[in-house]
């Protein structure tokens, strides 16, 4: 086991890696103009996905600021082994793209489209035109579908020559297989020479790319494709504390971006954290696709390097060692140290190569938390942790979220319970949180 964790942290390690990805992209450029080939980025988009409905509405900006020629890749599917169980993430995404759309001045409609429309829907987008007729045509038949109108979308395919059924399923066909070769799993994808980014999350870094390589238009529009706004805040109550559950995993390398912001958000606003720490992913069960294991641990680089925060010198604790992690939270908890000695422990294992299973190691990360190592020797390996996980869990899945980390706040009086999933959206918790206390500012 210890060398297959070796084997495994050096892969992490290898992928996670700055200097191998700016290497690859020198190579790639020096490749390109080799090749004469121009500036090219596929989008991958799927009708029915919430986040393509989004991306989509950056494509006309994107092309008015960057010299590139952008090549629309139509998907009917994502990888099945990618998405853990469709109908959840179906329901989370519609949920979550929801919410955000109003931050990015974007359009968002829940869709309820039939099969059979929408194969009419993708055979009118493959029915071939330039990306600014792509990005045009898909808004309208976004309208048609969460209308569910097929006499609107009938009205479209009129004035186009379709694809057959069969031409039409043979070309998503070849670019589902396309986007696995590249090394990918879902719609609302760009990607452009070895590297990819997930809708409007991920442009800005497609975009400090593109700025990189000189390709932005003389007297382009400025700022990026899509920016999101923050809501200018009422006086916020300090009559009342908000309770925030937070739902980390100590394999997950983006739960290890989330802990210095959500510290900075209990200090911010009078809010109460509650750790619900849970068991990884792969060890509940749920497999994952390697495509995805990669394109999480470079882009959490890409995320880490934004933030300011040490990542990829990694040592996996894949297994025992978190059960053994795992073992001393409820001691360092009653200590008043939950949070430091989780966040100690990511530091370590994501940061700083730290083998976590060794009692060095481990001692190490304990008091750093500021816990005395003795004492945590008289709780290491018990298993009076593992219901309390189990309850974590499922708490986590009843609020909608399979994932890591998760943030909930419960539901109030006034207010019903709201749930984010990801690092990358606690600025979503936060804008919930300004919203419910400047609403208690306002009653009193």
């Amino acid at each position: 086991m210890s060398l297959v964790r070796t084997l495994r942290s050096a892969m992490m390690r290898r992928y996670a890696d700055p200097s191998r990805r700016d290497a690859q992209r020198v190579l790639a450029e020096q490749k390109r103009q080799q090749q004469g080939r121009p500036h090219e980025v596929l989008y991958f988009h799927q009708v029915d996905d919430p986040y393509s409905q989004l991306a989509v509405q950056a494509l006309t900006a994107l092309l008015a600021r960057y010299d590139i020629e952008l090549t629309p890749k139509l998907v009917a599917r994502p990888t099945p082994i990618a998405i853990h169980e469709q109908r959840l993430w179906d329901q989370w995404a519609t949920r979550e793209c929801a919410a955000i759309a109003p931050f990015y001045g974007l359009q968002f409609t829940a869709m309820t489209a039939t099969p059979e429309l929408l194969a009419l829907a993708r055979r009118v987008l493959l029915a071939g035109g330039d990306a600014c007729t792509f990005a045009e045509r898909t808004q309208q038949v976004s309208v048609a579908l969460r209308e569910n109108s097929r006499a609107a979308l009938a009205a479209i395919a009129a004035t186009l020559t379709l694809p057959t059924e069969a031409a039409s399923e043979r070309c998503l066909e070849e670019n589902f297989q396309l986007r696995h070769q590249l090394g990918h799993y879902l719609g609302a994808m760009f990607y452009y020479e070895g590297e990819w980014y997930w809708g409007i999350d991920r442009l800005h870094y497609l975009e400090a790319r593109l700025d990189a390589l000189g390709t932005r238009r003389i007297n382009a529009p400025a700022g990026h494709s899509v920016a999101r706004q923050r809501s200018t805040p009422a006086p916020v109550s300090t009559s009342q504390r908000l309770k925030v559950e937070f739902f980390p995993s100590l394999r997950s390398p983006y739960t290890h971006l989330s802990y210095e912001r959500v510290a900075t958000l209990c200090q911010r606003y009078p809010v109460d954290l509650i750790l619900r720490p849970v068991l990884p992913m792969m060890m509940r069960g749920v497999k994952a696709d390697r495509r995805k294991g990669v394109y999480i641990l470079q882009d959490t680089q890409r995320e880490a390097e934004t933030l300011g925060i040490a990542f990829g010198n990694i040592w996996d604790p894949f297994g025992k060692p978190i059960l053994r992690a795992y073992s001393l939270f409820p001691w360092a908890r009653d200590q008043g140290k939950g949070f430091e000695y989780l966040h100690a422990y990511s530091q370590a294992v994501w940061g700083e190569r730290v083998n976590a299973w060794s009692l060095t190691g481990l001692r190490q990360i304990v008091e750093r938390a500021g816990l005395d190592w003795i004492e945590a020797l008289k709780h290491l390996d018990n298993r009076d942790w593992e219901s309390e996980m189990e309850t974590n869990v499922q708490d986590m899945i009843a609020a909608g979220s399979w994932g890591v980390p998760t943030l909930r706040l419960p539901a109030t009086e006034h207010a019903p319970e709201f749930t984010v999933w990801g690092q990358d959206r606690i600025w979503l918790i936060e804008e919930e949180i300004i919203r419910r206390l400047s609403g208690a500012a306002a009653r009193i």
